[in-house]
């Protein structure tokens, strides 16, 4: 379903009453508000790291920003890339992809030779060096990589120094500019002057507006009640989505059917709980979240229960908190 006829039907669903028209939207839509505040740094050429967690559907949000940015004004030529097919390579391989990507996405021929010869660290910081030098003076253009954790440690360090580079040679009035979207959560991952943000679950709002793009404006108790259950949380979401409407009443009364209905990332979920349950200190805390609703951040096991997609981050006045991500989670890790 194209971006068009998802807002049809979401439309549809307003007039039908799926949405509860005594709540404004945009003050509890959260995943909304977070896509404005990436469309209004890359507007004005601020880079922009966005933390995506697992089952988060990094590539969806980041096509409908693509979207937006290309009709808006200034028009931005935006492209989402996935890194994705980097896994498992070596750096060396990383270098010339990369070059190869970004060549073509910028419609520059390299002068020094062709994107394969940037085999080698100071090969590719060369010819990267040559790319983005040669995309300004046309139109503007932002690059939107996600998947960033399955490029080799040292191809992403280059990137970064070489894009830091660029910046300083530019300024922020550059042709050129990137997002950049990945699991990872380390100092080293950051800009100088980039935007920083996390792309968060769906609000309950949001989710029960996720449910209508794939089944339609049904009854609205019937989809506050799925969305009580699964959560945010977006590759559940989707996932019942695919599923046949008469699902989403079954999983309310009957959890074994999540399972069934979820498929591959019930599998996904299962083998998380598994390795954590693995570690009492991991298993310990994340029960202890999941009973106890959000918790004051252990920074140490809190990072590998965000790591498995379990828990999230919430940022509060005077530091930060975790809580479990989906009700289903919480209950998942109070019968393991």
């Amino acid at each position: 379903m194209n971006r068009l006829d998802r807002r049809i039907t979401i439309l549809r669903g307003k007039r039908k009453g799926a949405f509860d028209n005594n709540q404004y939207y945009f003050e509890k839509a959260t995943r909304t508000r977070l896509a404005r505040a990436v469309r209004v740094n890359l507007r004005v050429g601020r880079p922009v790291i966005l933390i995506s967690p697992r089952w988060s559907q990094a590539q969806y949000f980041l096509e409908d920003i693509a979207t937006d940015l290309s009709l808006g004004d200034p028009s931005i030529t935006a492209r989402t890339l996935s890194l994705a097919p980097l896994k498992g390579l070596t750096a060396h391989q990383g270098w010339g992809w990369l070059a190869s990507a970004i060549a073509e996405f910028c419609q520059v021929h390299l002068e020094e030779g062709p994107a394969w010869q940037a085999v080698s660290r100071r090969g590719f910081r060369t010819v990267m060096s040559e790319l983005l030098d040669r995309a300004e003076g046309g139109r503007r253009r932002c690059l939107l990589l996600h998947h960033l954790e399955h490029l080799p440690v040292d191809a992403l360090n280059d990137l970064l120094d070489i894009f830091r580079e660029h910046i300083d040679k530019y300024g922020q009035g550059r042709c050129f500019n990137l997002l950049l979207a990945g699991s990872v959560d380390a100092p080293s991952f950051d800009i100088e002057q980039a935007a920083r943000l996390e792309l968060s679950d769906f609000s309950a709002m949001e989710a029960v507006e996720v449910l209508v793009e794939h089944h339609g404006p049904l009854a609205p108790h019937r989809l506050r009640s799925a969305v009580a259950v699964a959560g945010g949380v977006p590759a559940v979401l989707d996932a019942l989505g695919e599923g046949d409407e008469s699902e989403l009443s079954e999983i309310v009364v009957n959890r074994e059917r999540m399972w069934r209905v979820l498929g591959p990332i019930a599998d996904e979920v299962r083998a998380a709980l598994d390795i954590v349950n693995a570690d009492p200190s991991l298993s310990t805390r994340l029960e202890r979240v999941a009973r106890l609703g959000p918790l004051p951040e252990d920074p140490e096991r809190d990072l590998r229960l965000r790591a498995a997609g379990l828990v999230r981050r919430q940022r509060v006045k005077n530091g930060a908190t975790t809580t479990i991500r989906t009700p289903w989670f919480s209950e998942l890790a109070l019968a393991s």
